[in-house]
């Protein structure tokens, strides 16, 4: 025992963090610059991870191995790394995956082995073959294949009706939206997390935590879906203003995690961008709909790609040129103010360079540095994705720098919050009401409240994220506020990517132009809405989960078979793309043959790794 806790205390001083465990779900939290995060773990992502009845290795398939999403030991002391992922519109499950450690997979074998034994509970299940993370592989890319037709067959194949949903000759349905947002307040209430500070989930509490950024997302989430599905236009700008936020913060939680790391490896930047993109992409060929019109995507790709190159700047001229000290989370160092300054400039002055000096009506022609990155090969796809990647993205084109600025005060924000007396906390409030008055005053002038938002779009880059600092306030303005946590909010927050994403092929359908039935009859929209609601959230789960198991598997495979399934795909695409793609030829022999042949191909590798690992 006396060697466990040395093994164990060794362990600790290599990983240099802290991990919990509650029943039902595994909750994972870290010191990253003063913040901490936390992830859950559910289904399919279990075979990379562990639950409280099984240990499965993870990496190497030598040794049992714990994941980086969840904690599967009773011994709280034993550590593990976990979530890196900041308060970002894509969060959800995500880790950043340490090097795999051959000596701390033995010590965590030995510890859960010795936890077994001495809690009387079942021993560690047996090693298993070299084949098992093939096969967990294939599995999951099945259950992602089964999503994807299900997803063709809703934008495709079934029976439809106009929108607004529920209402057969009215052009929105501003009941219906209201309906659905009383019914979410009064679960949130049914369904309220009460945080005690003296619990390991005691974090949850502090200024803008993970679970209040998770709750905050959820709700704004379940409001934007219902205005699709709805198309109640009277709340256009609420909406607007809810994806102004999800890009603040998708500015505010890269900004947090890397001045508390200053992680700007090509990993963490590929990871990113699968977590992003995958299930974007997949979607987008399956169903032929294009890439720009999940505009989410594209905003969260670009202002990452922007705010990563911005800071990697910053950190570079930090070292060289100011001679700053590295960041380094296990010491709780973040960055100095001048690197975070020289970040903050960095970005407004990409995203002025881009958007920024041109006309809002010229689509990115008056600003040559937007027509020599963006424009040349955006117009090479379509004018429709030319024309829809401007709009959108110059919409929201300083939300991210905005975000970034927050994350910079953040920690002295968050340390300094329960110190201050509720007449601090109204003094504060009191500017953050003014500015959303502002906000709601220029909203609302003639100008721009009147033509369905053509006119307020100019102005949303300017006044989108006013109402966020009242937000935040309120949201934290007194201590039995803040230590309550909207389970339901928080969960759909997890989920945020998956929930946007299919809303359009198994909620909606026919480019979000209609409302998925599966009685079809308009007169039954009510039983309608609740059943295909219900398969809705069932396909968002299994999602989020196959694309985690599928991300952790690529990056844990070798390079040879990694690289061997890209080719694979990258020429199975070109091929049909070009060969194939006129309507005559898609069902042709010569089509079938070729797919065949790419089939066995794909077929004979999986069951050779199989059996061989």
């Amino acid at each position: 025992q006396q060697q466990q806790q040395q093994q164990q205390q060794q362990h600790q001083a290599r990983r240099g963090h802290h991990s919990h465990q509650t029943a039902g779900s595994s909750y994972n939290t870290r010191h990253t610059g003063g913040s901490r995060y936390r992830t859950t773990q559910t289904g399919l992502s279990q075979f990379l991870g562990g639950s409280h009845h099984h240990h499965h290795h993870h990496g190497s398939y030598n040794n049992p191995r714990s994941s980086r999403y969840a904690e599967p030991f009773a011994d709280r002391s034993h550590t593990v790394a976990t979530s890196s992922v900041a308060f970002s519109f894509y969060d959800g499950g995500d880790s950043d995956d340490d090097d795999d450690d051959p000596e701390v997979e033995q010590q965590e074998m030995m510890l859960a082995q010795a936890n077994a034994s001495q809690g009387g509970a079942k021993p560690a299940p047996r090693q298993k073959g070299p084949g098992d993370k093939t096969w967990a592989c294939c599995t999951t890319a099945l259950e992602m294949a089964l999503i994807l037709i299900a997803c063709v067959i809703g934008e495709h194949r079934m029976p439809s009706g106009y929108l607004p949903a529920g209402s057969r000759y009215q052009a929105e349905n501003p009941d219906l939206w209201t309906f659905v947002m009383v019914a979410l307040v009064l679960v949130s209430i049914i369904k309220l997390k009460i945080v005690d500070p003296d619990s390991k989930n005691s974090d949850d509490s502090i200024f803008l935590s993970r679970a209040q950024a998770n709750e905050w997302k959820g709700w704004m989430q379940v409001a934007f879906v219902a205005y699709h599905y709805t198309n109640a236009q009277d709340v256009y700008v609420p909406v607007r203003w809810f994806v102004s936020a999800y890009v603040w913060l998708s500015g505010f939680g890269n900004g947090v995690y890397f001045w508390g790391s200053a992680d700007f490896t090509f990993k963490r930047f590929a990871q990113q961008l699968w977590r992003i993109n995958f299930l974007c992409l997949l979607l987008s060929l399956v169903t032929g709909t294009p890439w720009i019109d999940y505009y989410f995507v594209a905003l969260a790709t670009t202002h990452f790609v922007l705010i990563w190159i911005a800071l990697a700047l910053a950190r570079l001229l930090g070292r060289f040129v100011f001679l700053l000290p590295k960041p380094d989370r296990k010491k709780n160092l973040e960055a100095h103010p001048l690197e975070k300054a020289v970040g903050i400039a960095l970005l407004l002055a990409f995203v002025i360079a881009i958007w920024g000096m041109g006309s809002p009506d010229d689509f990115g022609s008056g600003s040559i540095v937007y027509r020599k990155l963006f424009q040349w090969w955006l117009r090479g796809i379509s004018t429709h994705t030319e024309n829809y990647f401007w709009t959108r993205t110059r919409m929201d084109y300083l939300s991210s720098a905005h975000g970034l600025a927050f994350a910079a005060i953040y920690s002295k924000v968050r340390d300094s919050w329960p110190d201050l007396n509720q007449t601090k906390r109204l003094a504060l409030f009191l500017p953050a009401a003014a500015l959303l008055a502002v906000a709601i005053a220029v909203a609302k002038l003639p100008r721009f409240c009147c033509d369905q938002g053509q006119e307020y779009r100019r102005v949303n880059a300017y006044i989108g994220t006013l109402w966020i600092p009242a937000y935040l306030v309120a949201r934290n303005i007194h201590p039995w506020v803040a230590k309550r946590i909207s389970t339901p909010m928080e969960w759909i927050g997890m989920h945020s990517l998956e929930f946007y994403l299919l809303q359009f092929h198994v909620f909606l359908t026919r480019r979000s132009q209609e409302v998925l039935y599966v009685i079809p009859d308009e007169n039954w929209a009510m039983t309608n809405f609740a059943i295909v609601g219900l398969i809705y959230v069932v396909i968002v789960v299994k999602s989020l989960e196959a694309t985690n198991v599928l991300r952790s598997v690529a990056w844990r495979a070798s390079r040879l078979k990694v690289a061997l399934s890209f080719l694979w795909g990258l020429a199975f695409y070109l091929i049909f793309a070009t060969l194939f793609s006129a309507n005559d030829d898609r069902c042709s022999p010569a089509s079938w043959g070729v797919w065949t042949l790419f089939t066995v191909f794909a077929i004979a590798c999986f069951v050779y790794w199989t059996f061989t690992g």
